[in-house]
């Protein structure tokens, strides 16, 4: 889930000595019937520009990674191929690898099976964050990209009505919907959650569990990187104040109760947490 600490665990996979992971975060292929991605294409092009002007581009370890992005680059607009897409991680050679895109939180029925069906070996990791701070931190995240205007918070009921018209809310915040989709479009895919809440609590721990479930050595650490490493640690953020947090809670109340009876641990804290 997006907000729900997947740039942390890119971090730490792609330090990790058992991981070869892409030079950028989200690939976006899977779920689309012709594929943009995105924050690929745009990572390419400033690989690309550093190299007309000379310079190799620091976010580029090696020759394998600007490989993966040019034929990253050849697939986009295309219809979707898990054959070609399967082939692009052919550069992890011996090592583990994987591709962390939030956005794949949002996939529809037909999408998750297909996966089922074509990468049946592969292990999905569900980051699962409570509903009302999941929402909060997305909407500083577009407060701090110039997309979220903070006069909406200023009234209660403006803000309502804008966070129930917003397509994000709905297709994004809902835990326990993902879940529930997976257990019935691949009920035979290796798929573990693991939460945000463990995460800040105790991130050795939780790194550890998650290295063990994709198969890597959870006794190596992610090079010099700290398991509490956070790159966003110092960015903005919004104040949420009383009576918008009271709206948050309103909105998600059936879901936090939803999410402590099907995922429990940390979930069961989420409905007492905010009086629900």
């Amino acid at each position: 889930m997006i907000k729900a600490g997947t740039e942390w665990l890119y971090d730490q996979l792609r330090h990790h000595p058992d991981f070869w992971m892409p030079p950028v975060k989200e690939i976006r292929y899977l779920g689309s019937k012709s594929p943009q991605m995105r924050p690929l294409t745009e990572h390419w092009q400033r690989v690309a520009r550093a190299r007309d002007r000379g310079r190799s581009g620091k976010s580029l370890r090696d020759e394998r990674d600007y490989e993966f992005l040019k034929e990253g680059m050849a697939l986009r607009g295309r219809g979707s191929d898990f054959q070609n897409y399967s082939r692009l991680f052919r550069f992890k050679g011996n090592l583990l690898s994987g591709d962390i895109s939030p956005d794949y939180s949002t996939m529809g029925d037909t999408a998750v099976s297909q996966i089922a069906e074509k990468l049946p070996q592969a292990k999905i990791v569900l980051l699962v964050r409570d509903p009302v701070s999941r929402a909060w931190s997305g909407l500083s995240m577009l407060y701090r990209a110039g997309k979220f205007d903070p006069k909406v918070l200023e009234n209660p009921d403006d803000f309502r009505a804008y966070y129930k018209s917003s397509v994000n809310a709905e297709r994004r915040s809902y835990p326990s919907r993902i879940l529930q989709r997976w257990r019935q479009y691949a009920p035979e895919m290796n798929f573990r959650h693991f939460f945000f809440d463990e995460l800040s609590r105790d991130s050795e721990g939780t790194r550890a569990a998650i290295l063990q479930y994709l198969g890597g050595n959870s006794e190596k650490t992610s090079g010099d990187l700290p398991a509490g490493y956070n790159r966003k640690a110092e960015k903005q953020k919004l104040v949420l104040t009383e009576p918008i947090k009271a709206v948050l809670v309103d909105h998600f109340k059936d879901e936090l109760r939803a999410c402590a009876d099907l995922f429990g641990g940390p979930a069961k804290e989420w409905p007492a947490r905010y009086g629900v």
